[in-house]
């Protein structure tokens, strides 16, 4: 067929198969990186060149785009989902390109390199990189890397950097760049002058210095929850056998993508410090390594073992065998090390076409329409939160984070019974979670049950600190809690206290207001009314106090 043709079918596939995403609403951290993001919605160099305030990495590009979204669409997310889908779309594109310059010229290639492409535009593990809008940075990071090594082979050395430099600033797992080119050129027996992979790990070093500067002196996270990630508990011996065991269930899901999931949190994948758990999975690895290793060396087997290499190099650095990173495991961090599976899948249908071309091509038809579907399916997971946790939970019930946060969704819809019933799953599952303790106790307070709730935030304080994002909710509800329970005084030190530590959440200012009102305070009031207003003009709590205020009410309202 030809180029344009084939590049045609990749791009119609791609809109069709992610087209339904168009429809969807924000989820999981999109408002936390958007909306409430200054780095979004009031970009700057100085901005954009910092660590991000909440999970501190280092995105500038990924967030520029974000910023631009936000300048022309603000908070609705459908131009937002659109760019994420083209975005895909290019990304598939430069692959199909970047597979035909590896694989060498000629028809069987160029019908390898389509085959490959295709199945990596439909596939149902890509739905979290294209249909959250912060899974963004993977699209970024895994297209500049295309482009560059694209640039790379055609020996334009400059132009290859330049893209090198764009993917780090997208994400930092781009930072595998070298390590694809010296494997890529090894399996290619096409090398480049060394001064090119020299400039590449230049650049690389570069960033490095710069990223640990700009994290404050580490990299990633301030703090890596044991609930997002239970690695970080152990030692690096177990924790590397445990990451060989996960790597196995990554790759099981890009074969057979039947259940998927937005989280894999605490108890869904169980850790364990015993080699009956670990070894089977370690000495599998060890043997899948050893077949790469033979294939790199042989001519023959050169497109196998970049397909390997293209696999392994993409999950260096997010594998939890280097360091431990944010999570267990999460779908979008497939997004390029996919392209490794997928051009893997399309060498073994070459070799059956080679003997039964009908057969081989009815075969794909089947395969990239199945893919297609399940992915259009899982794109309706990703419509809206609920959707989504809902979807969760039946594919991973023993995530307590996912219960947790289903219970909140019930909670917003004022389905009471409903939360509370996830909220105890997810204690059965982590009784210790200071989050869910604190959202379970919100519940509780909302119900009238003081006694329940007070004793639930109480414990929830006893377990967080002030790095804990939930924190100064935390603080103000229990309060509330105390001042509700005639413990005036109490609720009054723990305000002080919160508006001292904390003088920029408006919600303390606005409830230590109305218990100064309830306590005949009326000038403290005002003043901590006013305070709460100005910084949050549309605080109501703040607002009722103000109004009562001025128009002289006989008596304060109820809290």
């Amino acid at each position: 067929m030809k180029e344009r043709l084939l590049v045609g079918l990749l791009l119609a596939a791609t809109v069709l198969t992610y087209g339904n995403t168009l429809g969807n609403r924000f989820v999981l951290d999109d408002d936390l990186y958007i909306a409430h993001n200054v780095q979004v919605v009031d970009p700057s160099l100085q901005n954009l060149f910092a660590a991000n305030p909440f999970a501190n990495v280092f995105r500038p590009l990924t967030f520029a785009t974000l910023a631009l979204n936000w300048k022309f669409s603000g908070p609705n997310p459908l131009g937002y989902h659109l760019l994420n889908l083209l975005l895909h779309a290019g990304a598939t594109w430069l692959l199909f390109i970047l597979l035909e310059e590896l694989l060498g010229t000629g028809p069987e290639a160029k019908t390898v390199a389509f085959a490959a492409a295709l199945l990596y535009a439909v596939h149902p593990i890509h739905t979290e990189a294209v249909a959250w809008v912060v899974g963004r940075s993977e699209i970024l990071a895994a297209g500049f890397l295309f482009a560059g090594w694209i640039l790379h082979l055609r020996d334009r050395p400059i132009a290859s950097l330049g893209c090198f430099a764009l993917a780090l600033l997208s994400k930092e797992s781009a930072i595998v760049f070298l390590p694809l080119l010296l494997l890529g050129d090894f399996a290619t027996s096409k090398w480049k002058p060394p001064v090119r992979y020299a400039l590449a790990a230049g650049l690389a070093f570069v960033y490095i210095g710069l990223l640990w500067k700009i994290q404050g002196g580490h990299f990633g996270q301030n703090g890596i929850s044991p609930l997002d990630n239970p690695m970080v508990t152990l030692p690096a011996g177990w924790r590397i056998l445990n990451a060989l065991r996960v790597a196995w269930s990554y790759f099981a899901l890009q074969i057979y993508p039947a259940v998927l999931s937005c989280d894999y949190s605490f108890n869904q994948i169980p850790m364990y410090r015993d080699l009956l758990h670990t070894l089977p999975a370690a000495l599998a690895a060890a043997a899948v390594a050893g077949v790469w290793i033979w294939a790199l060396r042989r001519k023959e087997t050169a497109a196998w073992a970049l397909a390997g290499s293209i696999y392994l190099a993409g999950f260096a650095v997010t594998a939890n065998i280097l360091t431990p990173i944010g999570t267990t495991m999460s779908e979008r961090l497939t997004y390029l090390p996919s392209a490794g599976v997928c051009l893997l899948v399309a060498l073994g249908w070459n070799w059956l076409r080679q003997k039964e071309e009908k057969a081989a091509w009815a075969l794909l038809i089947v395969i990239v329409l199945t893919l297609a579907g399940r992915s259009m399916l899982r794109n309706r997971d990703w419509k809206d939160e609920l959707a989504l946790y809902s979807s969760a939970v039946r594919a991973v019930p023993n995530d307590a984070k996912m219960h947790a946060n289903l219970a909140g969704q019930y909670f917003l819809q004022s389905n009471l019974d409903a939360a509370a019933k996830e909220y105890q799953i997810a204690l059965r599952i982590t009784p210790e979670s200071p989050d869910t303790l604190a959202a379970f106790a919100g519940l509780e307070y909302q119900a009238g049950n003081l006694q329940a709730a007070g004793q639930m935030m109480e414990k929830a304080l006893s377990l967080s600190g002030r790095n804990n994002l939930s924190y100064d909710y935390m603080m103000v509800t229990y309060a509330a809690i105390l001042a509700r329970m005639n413990q005036p005084e109490e609720a009054l030190d723990y305000l002080n206290r919160e508006t001292t530590e904390s003088p920029l959440y408006a919600p303390a200012w606005s409830t230590r207001a109305e218990l100064h009102l309830q306590r005949g305070e009326f000038a403290a009031g005002r003043a901590d009314a006013e305070m709460g207003l100005r910084l949050n003009p549309r605080d109501p709590q703040a607002q009722h106090v103000l109004q009562w205020l001025n128009t002289s009410v006989a008596s304060p309202p109820a809290h």
